[in-house]
């Protein structure tokens, strides 16, 4: 009978009270209702994220912070001594000669094995030779992605959705299609049915098995059913199941893969979850693209460290990680329930958190006068890290929720971290609010033309979310030129320029003057810092768009008197150009404020000789000075700068 109960207490069930005996445990399901599933419209967007991120990432990880942010296990959880103990084994092929090359672009053929064994479960079961080691899941999922689908394709999602995908659907250039997902079942096929009708979508990005953030798990019917309906279309699906080996059930539900009898369902997974981060090994099953991903695999890093790989497969042949995994199993389905029971305690009454069914994600959903980045920067004072759901979309919905981490043991220290935060949720929630059952929020648009910090756009954000306006906020990063394009057609509300802006179409607020300075290669410094403009006019430059205006610049101060630099390669990204100019290749504008930065640290040279004139400006369309968006936009900018 005692290990009965100890059983329990292992799967969570149970909890023992000293001198008192076993007692039932509080279980997630029915702790608080389910959050309401979105019906926001559902049509093709471009993604702009990758801003407000970069901004909130630094915050994330902060080792000192309650880690309620970003999904991973405390180190405590995972088997740290025994991969040490594998790698130093492992680590005897440096001596003897085995991990000195590359090795095969595919992976350790050992590991493949050892992961092809461990699929057998699957009705469609994998081949070692099928599979191609990758550095981790993500890599796996932007291999996968590039061999499908091309810039400007529509992919489809599920929403909300893990804000890695919308940062790699950015980086990519194509374009997002959200379905809204229920918290228990995921997506309905009646609504991807539609919007594969409806749209050209090419391929799909999905995490259909212990969904990040809202933790469901599609039914094994749903889930053949949702393959056919791809399939038959001829578009392919990339799954994410790094989840998988962290269900709460008793066995581990079939991915989307099993029920894929054409090819067309890309595979990827990884042990960063389930084992160790920092091993960043995943691995890909691409089905009839395989091809394609193996030489992008090769084009992009060619190999993955061999240590790592025969360190991994020694580990998993030990028997160690399905110990490993029953035990983290059991903690995390603790951890959930331990969460969910203190939300209830300190959050508003009206809150609504999900039931996940394995993973490491809780979804949790609030008023709809809370701003999710607000919350966040507040909770970041007080050393507590969340994530903001408004970053778990790409058309500004689900500002009013957060994804919260469960995958640390609770302990005083979490316990006081929710304490603390359920008060900042109360804060700022409106007694007298009537909460909508669908948030009806129109999008301000802003597009910004340099780094984010420069531009002051965090005081922007937290200023922009005080105004109560009913408003979400979105960032597109590109060009002044381009932006001064997007701005006149109306894709843009707002946005900062560099240069003079004399077209008669535009409300421009002048924000600040700075100086432009030209600056190239250390390798040139001689010609360079003693050179006159026809000097410089015959050294190689990097180009820049038309759009960007720095050519309006060129033509100022080269071509009016009479010099024609000669543009060796063009760059539209400063962080390109950079790179460019500390490879030797050519010379450029930069700020001077940046310049004079890099030059301390020995990465180029400055032309002392001049600088040039270069006033930073706000720029709206007159047409549009009655709207509401381009008023608060213009008044958060004037608060700000």
């Amino acid at each position: 009978m005692y290990q009965a109960y100890e059983e329990l207490e292992n799967r969570g069930l149970v909890e023992v009270r000293e001198k008192s005996g076993f007692f039932a445990r509080p279980l997630l399901d029915d702790v608080l209702p389910l959050p309401n599933r979105g019906i926001q419209p559902v049509k093709p967007h471009k993604v702009a994220i990758n801003v407000l991120s970069s901004m909130l990432q630094r915050h994330l990880n902060n080792p000192n912070s309650i880690p309620f942010g970003a999904t991973a296990s405390a180190p405590a959880l995972l088997p740290g001594k025994q991969m040490a103990a594998a790698v130093r084994t492992a680590a005897a092929g440096y001596q003897d000669g085995i991990c000195v090359s590359y090795g095969a672009s595919e992976g350790y053929e050992e590991l493949r094995r050892e992961i092809a064994r461990r699929s057998l479960e699957m009705p469609h079961s994998a081949c070692s030779n099928e599979i191609i080691i990758t550095q981790g899941c993500m890599n796996g999922i932007e291999l996968c992605l590039r061999s499908v689908a091309r810039p400007g394709d529509i992919i489809l999602l599920e929403s909300p959705t893990f804000l890695c995908y919308l940062q790699l659907i950015e980086d990519l250039n194509m374009q997002a299609i959200e379905i809204p997902a229920d918290p228990s079942a995921g997506l309905s096929l009646e609504n991807v049915r539609k919007a594969l009708d409806e749209h050209d979508v090419r391929a799909a990005l999905l995490n259909p098995t212990f969904h990040n953030p809202l933790g469901f798990d599609m039914t094994a019917q749903a889930k053949a059913e949702l393959v056919g309906l791809f399939c038959e279309r001829g578009i392919p699906i990339v799954e994410d199941d790094i989840f998988a080996e962290l269900y709460f059930g008793e066995t581990r539900p079939l991915p989307l893969k099993s029920f894929d009898q054409q090819g067309m369902v890309l595979y990827c997974s990884s042990f960063s979850k389930a084992l160790l981060p920092d091993l960043r090994l995943g691995w890909t099953l691409a089905g009839k693209f395989k091809e394609k991903v193996k030489r992008l695999k090769f084009n992009n890093s060619m190999a993955c460290s061999q240590l790592m790989q025969r360190s991994l497969y020694l580990y998993l042949k030990s028997g160690g990680y399905e110990r490993h995994l029953r035990k983290l199993r059991n903690s995390l389905r603790r951890q959930a329930a331990d969460m969910g029971q203190a939300i209830a305690r300190y959050f508003p009454d009206n809150t609504r958190i999900s039931s996940p069914k394995g993973g490491m994600s809780l979804w949790v959903e609030m008023s709809h006068s809370v701003d999710s980045y607000e919350l966040f920067t507040l909770a970041e004072k007080k050393n507590i890290a969340i994530m903001p759901g408004a970053l778990c979309s790409g058309s500004g919905h689900y500002d009013h929720c957060i994804r919260l981490n469960y995958g640390y043991p609770w302990s005083e220290q979490l316990e006081n971290g929710m304490k603390t935060l359920g008060g900042l949720v109360h804060s700022l929630t409106v007694k007298d609010h009537k909460a909508r059952s669908q948030p009806v929020a129109e999008e301000a648009v802003i597009g910004l033309n340099t780094d984010p910090d420069f531009l002051k756009i965090e005081d922007i954000v937290l200023s922009f979310g005080k105004k109560d306006t009913g408003l979400t906020l979105r960032f597109h990063q590109s060009i002044s030129g381009i932006i001064l394009k997007l701005v006149a057609s109306g894709e843009l509300h707002g946005g900062f320029v560099f240069g003079e802006c004399d077209d008669e179409r535009f409300a421009t607020q002048h924000l600040a003057t700075h100086y432009l300075r030209i600056v190239g290669p250390v390798q040139m410094a001689e010609k360079i810092v003693s050179g006159s403009y026809q000097d410089l006019a015959e050294l190689p430059w990097i180009g820049n768009p038309q759009e960007c205006p720095y050519c309006k610049v060129m033509e100022d101060i080269f071509h009016a008197r009479g010099f024609h630099p000669q543009s060796v390669v063009t760059a539209n990204e400063e962080s390109a150009i950079v790179s460019m100019i500390r490879a030797g290749v050519g010379l450029n504008f930069m700020l001077e404020t940046q310049a004079e930065k890099l030059a301390e640290q020995g990465k180029l040279v400055i032309w002392e000789q001049e600088r040039f004139v270069l006033p930073l400006s706000f720029v709206t369309l007159k047409s549009e000075q009655e709207e509401k968006r381009v008023q608060v936009i213009k008044e958060v900018i004037d608060e700000i700068w």
